[in-house]
C-alpha cells in the first residue's frame, strides 16, 4: 500500500541551507543591479523638464492685418501693446493675448489667445450684470463707447472669425436674431467668420454654456447666424492708463475655462 501523501511543509529540509541562501541572495542582487542598470539609462534618455524663464504679458498686441488699408497697417501698429486711445467708434482689430516672452524681450512663436478687441457704441450694449465690470467704458471721439474682447476662435469649427473685412453678403441676413449692431448709425454688420458663416453680435452680451462633454457656463456675444449655435466667449477686460488688459487668473475674475473648453 502506498503511503500517505506528505504536505510540502511537511518534507526534510535541504542540509546545505546556506549554500542555497547564497545562491538565491546572488540572483536577486543580480536583478536588482539589472534593473537599476536599466532604470539609469532610461533615466539618461529622458530630457529635463522644460523650464519657462521670461514673461507673459496680460496685454493684447496687434497682429498683422491681410489687408494693407486695415486701420492697424495704417497706423503702424503692428505688434504694438493695445491702447484705447488707438481706436475709433466700431474700430475692431484681431490680436494676440497673454503672449509669451523670453529673457530677451523676444516674442516666443505659437504663444499667445487669439482675440478679437471691439470699440462699440455704449448705447447699444447689452450685458449682463455679473460682466459689467469686466468691459472697459470710456469716450471715443466725444461718443460714449465700450471696448469689448472677444476669443477669437469659432464656436462651430474653432476658425478664426473676423471684424470688418468684408461686407456680409445680403444672401447672408438670413439671421436667428437680428443684429443689433444694425441699429447703430450707420448700421454695423456683426462679428462674421467667413470660413462657415457663423456671425456674432458684439453688443448683446448673453449667458450660454459650452455642451458636453465640458458643460461650462460662460458669457460672451449672442450667435444671430450658423452654423454656430451658441455665443462667441468674451474675455474679462480691466484698463491699466491706457492700455488694455485681459483677465485671466480666477482669483481677480479671469476664467480660463471658458476658452479651454473648446479650442
Amino acid at each position: 500500500m502506498a503511503g500517505k501523501a506528505k504536505d510540502w511543509a511537511d518534507e526534510d529540509r535541504p542540509a546545505d541551507t546556506g549554500r542555497r541562501r547564497f545562491l538565491q541572495g546572488t540572483l536577486i542582487a543580480g536583478a536588482a543591479a539589472l534593473v537599476g542598470t536599466t532604470i539609469a539609462g532610461a533615466k539618461s534618455l529622458i530630457p529635463p523638464p522644460f523650464e519657462f524663464r521670461g514673461t507673459i504679458e496680460n496685454t493684447f498686441r496687434y497682429g498683422v492685418p491681410e489687408s494693407s488699408s486695415n486701420w492697424v497697417l495704417q497706423k503702424n501698429l503692428q505688434f504694438q501693446v493695445v491702447h484705447v486711445t488707438d481706436f475709433k467708434l466700431w474700430d475692431g482689430a484681431s490680436t494676440l493675448w497673454r503672449e509669451a516672452f523670453d529673457e530677451g524681450g523676444k516674442a516666443i512663436s505659437g504663444t499667445g489667445f487669439p482675440a478679437l478687441i471691439i470699440c462699440v457704441e455704449a448705447s447699444l450694449l447689452e450685458v449682463p450684470t455679473e460682466f459689467e465690470s469686466y468691459v472697459v467704458r470710456r469716450d471715443v471721439g466725444g461718443v460714449p463707447a465700450v471696448f469689448i474682447a472677444l476669443y477669437d476662435r469659432c464656436v462651430h469649427l474653432c476658425c478664426k472669425p473676423g471684424w470688418h473685412y468684408n461686407v456680409v453678403p445680403s444672401t447672408l441676413h438670413d439671421y436667428v436674431t437680428q443684429p443689433r449692431t444694425l441699429l447703430a448709425s450707420p448700421p454695423q454688420d456683426p462679428i462674421w467668420c467667413q470660413c462657415h458663416n457663423s456671425q456674432y453680435d458684439p453688443v448683446t452680451i448673453v449667458s450660454d454654456i459650452h455642451p458636453p462633454p465640458a458643460n461650462v457656463p460662460y458669457i460672451g456675444a449672442r450667435f444671430v447666424h450658423g452654423p454656430a449655435t451658441r455665443a462667441l466667449p468674451c474675455i474679462p477686460l480691466k484698463l491699466n492708463g491706457t492700455i488694455l488688459e485681459g483677465i485671466y487668473d480666477p482669483g481677480d475674475g479671469g476664467h480660463p475655462e471658458w476658452y479651454s473648453a473648446y479650442c
